[in-house]
């Protein structure tokens, strides 16, 4: 049974539904937030990372951060969860603010620079902006202890 507009009945309530979730997230996190959760699953995946950081949380929750180190700048990034929106938009941005920076920079990225990038973040789901950050920090731990530029064929 087709609707007045030719659009089946199933086809009208997913589309009802996915209007619904947009503008739960786009209220719960904003547009920038609403941004960053819908363009992550287009993002560019990296092929063969230099290093990887996974931190799963008490809500069971896992972020991984992949970067893609040069020298001593991480040059390119991904990011995975099997979380929430919340997580995935903590991990693409927390993702995002380590493109480009040096290692000392991207150590410094914490919850607080995640919340701020993203502009609005729920109290209750802060957390995952936390495991965010500390995946960055354990993927530049384990760059550093698989022996780090020395490790690279760099000196």
């Amino acid at each position: 049974m087709e609707s007045e507009k030719g659009q089946a009945p199933l086809d009208m309530i997913l589309e009802v539904f996915e209007q619904e979730q947009q503008a739960d997230l786009v209220a719960r996190f904003g547009e920038k937030g609403f941004a960053v959760w819908r363009d992550a699953p287009s993002r560019k995946r990296l092929a063969e990372p230099t290093a990887v950081g996974a931190v799963k949380g008490s809500c069971g929750d896992t972020i991984a951060i992949a970067l893609d180190i040069a020298g001593e700048t991480v040059v390119d990034t991904d990011f995975d969860t099997d979380g929430c929106a919340s997580s995935q938009i903590a991990a693409a941005t927390a993702a995002a603010l380590a493109r480009g920076k040096s290692l000392d920079e991207a150590v410094d990225i914490d919850e607080a620079a995640i919340v701020a990038a993203v502009g609005r973040f729920p109290d209750d789901d802060r957390h995952c902006a936390y495991l965010a950050a500390a995946a960055v920090r354990e993927a530049v731990h384990r760059w550093m202890i698989a022996g780090g530029m020395l490790g690279n064929g760099e000196v």
